[in-house]
């Protein structure tokens, strides 16, 4: 059978190049092999368009030392939201888009042999108008083409909504200071201040996950 790779997974995979140029795509797939065509998987051409079978799944390898962190892009798509999505599987877990069987955007255990550890499974939607959707992807990867210089371990807690002490204060001084977020200093890491750190993750290409580890803190105090 003829057959071809949906053309939103060949724009994401565009990206990926260019975001990572010199990276390793031994664990790359796209059409499967004789081991998927044996059982139901979207990297199979399951379904045709003018008698061309369509594949709507890809694999992207795990080669951080290059650029590509197979994790962060699993990541990075389940953040963005978008529509395309079927599911993404990653590192044991798979998490599916919208208007599935499973609840949207939630991680969950996946039981399947192959726990994609060395790479990132990438499924889109069976409708044409997302399988074949050319706009790019939204991919605000944690880690930025320089990766930055950490703040010195333990030098400041993880904090996340429902934080509460001096150290919330401080972060919202800093937001305050550095965006004009117009946060109340009050201690207390509520919805307000999330949307105020995720304004700033993504003005720092940092993923948007409204979660102050080391890398924001090290942007926020100007230590990367």
């Amino acid at each position: 059978m003829t057959y071809r790779i949906a053309a939103s997974l060949e724009v994401l995979r565009e990206q990926i190049n260019r975001i990572a140029p010199g990276r390793d795509k031994s664990s790359d797939g796209g059409i499967g092999d004789e081991a998927h065509a044996s059982r139901s998987s979207d990297h199979n051409p399951w379904f045709t368009e003018n008698g061309v079978g369509i594949v709507t799944a890809r694999d992207f390898t795990n080669d951080p030392a290059h650029g590509m962190d197979s994790h962060q892009l699993a990541l990075a798509l389940v953040a963005s939201r978008d529509e395309r999505i079927k599911y993404v599987i990653d590192h044991g877990r798979i998490c599916s888009g919208t208007y599935q069987d499973k609840p949207a955007w939630v991680w969950r255990q996946y039981t399947g042999e192959n726990k994609h550890d060395h790479h990132v499974h990438v499924s889109v939607k069976s409708d044409k108008r997302y399988y074949d959707d050319k706009t790019e992807w939204r991919l605000n990867l944690a880690l930025p083409p320089e990766v930055p210089k950490m703040p010195p371990s333990g030098s400041h807690s993880v904090l996340s909504r429902g934080s509460k002490g001096p150290e919330v204060d401080s972060l919202q001084r800093l937001l305050n200071a550095k965006m004009g977020a117009g946060l109340k200093t009050d201690g207390d890491f509520g919805p307000a201040t999330e949307a105020a750190v995720k304004k700033f993750q993504l003005s720092e290409r940092l993923l948007p996950d409204g979660k102050v580890g080391p890398y924001t803190w090290g942007k926020l105090e100007g230590k990367s």
